[in-house]
């Protein structure tokens, strides 16, 4: 934060030699330094209105409104919560979202793969039967499912937009073939196999959806104590 702080002050007008010679910063009381990277002029422009940066960073750092000159006590530009509050709260805020959502995803990844992965051993037993057409489409699109899985965790980069959007998409295409599960089950006779396939899916969507609904809650209630 403070580093911030001081390279912006470095592009804030430099006084000439003539102006810091036999002058003292008022906060450190020590000789001005020549080195035009470690002193500002501020705005104010008065007799004293030579420092070095780092004394000014710790100023402006101190406490809030403590942006002005110790000589003439007149307001410079920098203001304390356009500097310092985004530096300490919205990189961290943004940040905490993305690690977030990244865990959701991970995890949403994991249990939709080993889920359709089964899903593929199940539907294999129907493709004798009068629903043939949906089970083989349905088995070509849980193995296309594992694949686009897979490519997304390939191509997965630290974005919280990004990451939004692959579980949006994923999130489409699992309930588009669960309809079409639903649909192939209602063609077909109430056996065992149907209704183990139906407690998977269930069974796995619970745990996806529990698990980000677990952390969203656990998330809001950090940001309401703070």
């Amino acid at each position: 934060m403070e580093n911030h702080i001081i390279s912006t002050l470095q592009l804030y007008k430099k006084p000439d030699k003539d102006f810091v010679k036999s002058k003292e910063c008022l906060i450190c009381l020590e000789t001005i330094d020549l080195e035009a990277s470690k002193i500002v002029k501020l705005p104010c422009g008065c007799s004293n209105s030579v420092y070095h940066i780092a004394c000014i960073a710790q100023l402006l750092v101190s406490g809030e409104n403590k942006n002005f000159c110790p000589h003439c006590k007149s307001i410079y530009e920098i203001m304390l919560q356009q500097v310092v509050q985004p530096l300490v709260q919205r990189p961290n805020g943004e940040n905490e979202n993305t690690r977030m959502l990244s865990y959701i995803l991970i995890v949403h990844i994991l249990t939709n793969s080993v889920m359709n992965l089964i899903n593929i051993g199940f539907i294999r037993d129907y493709s004798k039967s009068d629903a043939n057409i949906i089970s083989k489409i349905l088995q070509i699109c849980y193995f296309c499912k594992v694949l686009v899985n897979a490519c997304i965790i390939i191509h997965l980069k630290v974005n919280a937009q990004q990451i939004n959007s692959h579980l949006r998409l994923s999130y489409i295409i699992q309930t588009v073939l669960f309809v079409l599960l639903i649909c192939l089950l209602s063609m077909i006779k109430n056996d065992f196999n149907s209704i183990l396939m139906l407690v998977n899916n269930i069974f796995f969507i619970i745990i996806d959806l529990g698990f980000r609904i677990r952390l969203e809650c656990k998330s809001a209630n950090r940001v309401d104590i703070e």
